[in-house]
């Protein structure tokens, strides 16, 4: 029988009938009836024609996973209709992901499926199905996985000035376990140290899984400075990352003074302190390598060097500053290219003296005995003409027997020294005068004394005492007047008037005695403490003073000036501390008097039980705590005998309980307002106008809830009034009112309905 190799279909039906034994029984059919017609069929399968994605083709996972669907084809016949058993190889062919499995058997739908873990590196992933001859793929994209490194990748280490910004902004990327860059993450950057600031701290990084900051601005000090990059995320390796920069400073743009700018040595030499300055930038950080120039702005002194470099830390100095030959302030400035000039000064003083000459009062005339009208002075000079202050210069008399006042003198800020007064000779004719300082040849002034009448009227008795107010002084005034020779003149006539105290003199005009002398009676001081004062004159003599102070007496009286009749609650301190003031018969207040103090009645107590009076007379006990006791009463007792007003008492009312005024007899509809009135009391019961104390309203018996104004504080009576109402049972009740430290009141039963 021939046999023919024609290509034959199987059934259509064949893929549901495959299972199971009816397969058999429609092969051996199809058998049967090509015998019957003489042939022989052999069946061969058909081969895979072409290849079609049914699910699974462009999908986006995460790199180094398996992707969410499975990578599912059909394999079609060359008669494009599905065909099963053939074999489907899936091969990796982009990306280096793997498959699994990697070869199936198509399905009676023709389908073959298997699972695809991408690469670990994100991109494109391609996947290569073949079946028989046909072949496509499969594609898929693999994505960054979860950041878990941040490292730097740009602008760490940069060097700027301070205040700038760095050149390249710090930059990091994130990467996946995988070493993926992971983009939207976000990324903060902050100064860490040194003080700068930035700009758009806050970024997110880019497809590429860079985050960079807008700008790191150093800050105003010069070193080392750093900024962080953190991840805000959990987890992240390397986490945060920490940049450097070194702020260097900027230009120079201040100069200031390191050394005094002031001080003083002798002209002709050099400074103690050598003017020193520092260069900075204008955020105040040091400037190496300026060059300062040091100039001589007045006084021709010298300076070296003229220019100097600042040194690491900024710092110029120089090696001498020598002053010129002119006593007075010299200066030297300090100045760098576009900052104000620091000015240095000295005030160079005068050498040694070397020269001495007459300033003024030579070659005059006076009477004998008598002073020249113009007091002799010298001018003292250094060896370079300048004035010399504060050499000693001495007068002396040399010739003519006459006197000096103030022999001994030092010379001012002028040079200048003037004597105190030269009085001439009582014999008319030459008087000489001699000027002398150490190391110096001294001058000689030259006066002619010419003969007189009496000159001077001094004094004879003290010009300076003391006494009581109101009281004669000891030594009463007394004047001497003499002529030109020393002479005591009689006869003069003295007045002696009092200019200032208010106190008078007996016995005044006086006329001068035998010897010259003029005395008065008495003077009895003026009745106000303080200076008092009597002028002696004569005719054409100098006016003579006394002086005299007019001291208090002693304690006369005493009386209270604050903290009498005083309200405090019981155990507390009386708010104004008793004082009192002390004075003499004549109202003037005495210090120094002994006052104690002391507790008489009331059981209270004292601080500072012993006071002395002060400038103005006045004692104050320490504190006054009032007793339990009705009334308290304390005195104050100065020491000494006389004394009116002594002792003095001080009473104060001690608050103690609390008293209800006025109370509802009752019945009283329950929720209804009603008042209660209550007043502060001593210990004997009498009302105790003390403001501010807070008392307290409560039910005390019969329950309920008592509403309304619960707390209250007395008025400058010593009084509070409630308002309130109660709610609750009917029945009964007690109301009480308390205060801290004071005893309660209780009502009488009140009905409520």
């Amino acid at each position: 029988m021939p046999v023919s190799h024609r290509r034959f279909r199987p059934y259509r039906a064949w893929p549901q009938l495959v299972r199971g034994r009816v397969a058999l029984i429609v092969a051996a059919v199809q058998l049967t009836t090509l015998a019957a017609c003489g042939e022989t069929t052999v069946n061969e399968p058909l081969s895979a024609g072409t290849l079609a994605t049914v699910s699974g083709n462009g999908q986006v996972g995460v790199a180094g996973q398996t992707l969410p669907a499975p990578i599912q084809v059909r394999v079609l016949g060359s008669d494009d209709q599905p065909l099963p058993g053939a074999t489907v190889t899936f091969a990796i062919t982009t990306g280096g992901g793997t498959v699994s499995p990697a070869s199936a058997t198509s399905d009676a739908n023709g389908l073959a499926s298997t699972t695809w873990t991408l690469g670990k590196t994100a991109g494109n992933n391609v996947l290569t199905v073949t079946a028989g001859t046909a072949t496509m793929t499969v594609a898929a994209s693999g994505t960054a996985a979860r950041a878990s490194t941040v490292s730097g990748t740009s602008g760490d280490n940069q060097t700027t000035v301070v205040n700038t910004a760095v050149t390249l902004p710090p930059t990091v990327r994130v990467n996946d376990a995988n070493g993926n860059p992971v983009e939207g993450v976000a990324v903060t950057f902050a100064v860490a140290s040194g003080g700068g600031r930035v700009t758009d701290g806050l970024r997110r990084t880019n497809a590429q899984g860079v985050a960079t900051v807008g700008s790191w601005v150093l800050g105003p000090t010069a070193g080392t400075q750093t900024l962080t990059a953190r991840v805000e995320e959990s987890g992240v390796a390397n986490n945060p990352v920490l940049f450097t920069g070194t702020a260097i400073a900027g230009a120079a743009s201040q100069l200031v003074a390191l050394t005094a700018t002031s001080q003083a040595a002798t002209v002709g030499t050099a400074v103690a302190t050598l003017p020193s300055v520092r260069v900075t930038d204008a955020a105040g950080n040091p400037v190496a390598g300026t060059q300062v120039t040091f100039a001589i702005v007045s006084g021709n002194g010298q300076v070296t060097p003229t220019a100097v470099a600042s040194n690491a830390q900024g710092i110029a100095t120089v090696t001498s500053w020598t002053l010129g030959p002119v006593a007075g302030v010299q200066q030297l400035s300090a100045t760098i290219a576009g900052a104000p000039a620091v000015l240095f000064s000295a005030t160079a003083t005068a050498g040694a003296a070397a020269q001495l000459s007459i300033a003024a009062g030579n070659n005059q005339r006076a009477q004998t005995t008598r002073a020249v009208t113009i007091a002799p002075s010298v001018i003292v000079r250094d060896a370079l003409g300048n004035r010399v202050a504060g050499a000693v210069v001495t007068f002396t008399v040399a010739s003519g027997g006459g006197s000096v006042v103030g022999g001994r003198q030092v010379t001012d800020a002028t040079g200048t020294a003037e004597v105190g007064g030269w009085f001439l000779g009582d014999v008319p004719g030459t008087n000489t005068l001699t000027a002398s300082t150490p190391n110096v040849a001294a001058v000689t002034f030259t006066a002619i004394g010419d003969p007189g009448r009496a000159v001077s009227m001094v004094a004879n008795s003290a010009t300076a005492q003391s006494a009581a107010a109101g009281a004669d002084v000891a030594d009463p005034p007394s004047v001497v007047v003499r002529d030109l020779a020393g002479n005591p003149v009689a006869g003069v006539a003295v007045t002696f008037a009092v200019t200032a105290g208010g106190g008078a003199v007996v016995g005044s005009p006086v006329t001068t005695n035998a010897s010259g002398v003029a005395t008065v009676t008495s003077w009895t001081l003026g009745s106000t403490v303080g200076a008092n004062t009597v002028v002696a004159s004569a005719t054409g003599l100098p006016s003579v003073t006394f002086n005299a102070t007019a001291t208090a007496g002693a304690a006369a009286s005493v009386v209270a000036t604050a903290g009498t009749n005083q309200v405090a609650l019981q155990g507390t301190a009386v708010t104004t501390r008793p004082t009192v003031r002390v004075t003499d018969a004549l109202g003037n207040v005495v210090s120094g008097a002994t006052v104690t103090f002391a507790v008489t009645a009331g059981g209270g107590t004292l601080t500072g039980v012993t006071q002395v009076t002060d400038a103005a007379g006045i004692a104050t006990v320490g504190s006054w705590t009032l007793g339990n006791l009705s009334p308290n009463t304390m005195t104050a007792t100065v020491t000494g005998a006389g004394i009116t007003g002594n002792p003095v008492t001080f009473t104060a009312q001690g608050v103690t309980t609390i008293a209800l005024t006025s109370v509802p007899t009752g019945p009283i509809t329950l929720g209804t307002d009603f008042t209660i009135t209550a007043q502060l009391r001593d210990a004997a019961g009498a009302a105790a106008p003390l403001a501010g104390v807070t008392l307290t309203i409560a039910i005390d018996t019969g329950g309920g809830t008592l509403n309304g104004t619960l707390t209250a504080t007395t008025d400058a009576a010593g009084s509070a009034t409630f308002t309130v109402n109660v709610t609750g049972a009917v029945g009964a009740r007690t109301i009480i009112v308390t205060g801290t430290g004071l005893t309660s009141a209780t009502t009488a039963a009140i009905t409520f309905n």
